[in-house]
């Protein structure tokens, strides 16, 4: 199958999941659906897989003539994902009532929060649970150590992190890894004034989005969280705060070529206006549904993911190797004081 054939029918089940089905009848018109084989169906299940949005479109995919073989293993994706959801909610209660007898109430990040964006939440498919305690951190974990059974390990990056009933759990004292890049110490004092609101939620989902786009890859899943809470909290948002944070901190280029692709693909345009290179849109959308390959060595990665970090960070390319190997220092001298 061609990419862009591959591509096209991948929005169109995500457009349908998230409640736009006009596209899939085009599909079918087209001859994109009923001409294509087991093996390419493979491939489409297993490419949404690696995006984490198998079960949010199964349900969209059970209505075309998918292969059976194809189709029941797509579908039990769906039903993991609910029970997955389900449990992770009530894990997460049981940690916010033990916090809450100690007057302790965190921020929940990502994930359960911004699932509620999604037109069926349990769909949302789930990694860790992350949490912000702001200042009362170590009191949080302390709890977590005396009445959750757990010992949190401290040698990451602006969070401390352990395991709760089959759930990794991150405690978060900071919202960004404050020592890469340069630029992220003030980026996460800003979010901490922010926190909570709907600004909050855009410019820190956005900020997220980009690390990870910089140094390995986005998927799907990152793609949506970003636009749905985009659209869900547009009447509440300051989008002249936003826009002027976006363009003082480097990022324009990186939301403007997102934006181009939620609009191209996924129908909602957002009220956000940055000069950039539209052309590389498709470069974005392909690193994102497909990730890029690795680099052998960490300087050739470095250099392969140059492209990426021009379009997120301000900061110039002599701050970030220099604060990047701080950052790496500081984990491992971070992991060998925690043990």
């Amino acid at each position: 199958m061609k990419v862009k054939n591959e591509i096209d029918i991948v929005f169109t089940l995500l457009r349908g999941a998230l409640g736009d089905n006009t596209g899939l009848e085009s599909l079918s018109s087209r001859g994109h659906v009923d001409s294509l084989s087991t093996q390419e169906w493979w491939s489409l299940f297993r490419l949404m897989r690696r995006n984490h949005v198998a079960a949010l479109t199964a349900d969209t995919m059970a209505t075309l003539d998918v292969p059976r073989e194809v189709k029941i293993p797509w579908l039990a994706e769906r039903d993991k994902a609910v029970r997955w959801y389900r449990y992770q909610l009530e894990v997460q209660q049981d940690i916010l009532d033990h916090m809450s007898q100690h007057g302790i109430g965190p921020l929940v990040l990502k994930g359960t929060h911004t699932a509620g964006y999604y037109p069926h939440p349990e769909l949302r498919e789930f990694g860790d649970l992350d949490l912000y305690f702001r200042e009362r951190h170590a009191e949080a974990d302390d709890v977590a150590r005396k009445e959750l059974g757990v010992e949190p390990d401290h040698g990451t990056h602006h969070h401390s992190k352990y395991d709760y009933r089959g759930v990794t759990v991150e405690s978060h004292y900071d919202l960004l890894n404050t020592h890469y890049p340069h630029s992220n110490k003030r980026y996460d004092q800003m979010l901490k004034q922010l926190a909570p609101s709907a600004d909050f939620e855009v410019l820190y989902l956005l900020r997220h989005a980009g690390i990870h786009f910089a140094a390995t890859g986005i998927t799907l899943r990152d793609l949506c969280d970003w636009v749905l809470t985009c659209r869900a909290l547009h009447d509440k948002v300051n989008w002249t705060l936003v826009q002027g944070t976006i363009e003082e901190y480097g990022m324009g280029h990186f939301a403007a070529l997102l934006g181009d692709i939620a609009s191209q693909q996924l129908g909602y345009t957002l009220p956000l206006q940055f000069a950039h290179d539209a052309s590389i849109a498709d470069d974005v959308m392909r690193d994102t549904v497909y990730g890029s390959a690795d680099e052998a060595g960490r300087l050739r990665q470095w250099r392969a993911t140059r492209w990426k970090r021009r379009l997120v960070y301000g900061d110039s390319e002599a701050s970030l190797l220099l604060y990047r190997i701080g950052s790496r220092l500081h984990k491992i001298f971070g992991a060998m004081h925690s043990k």
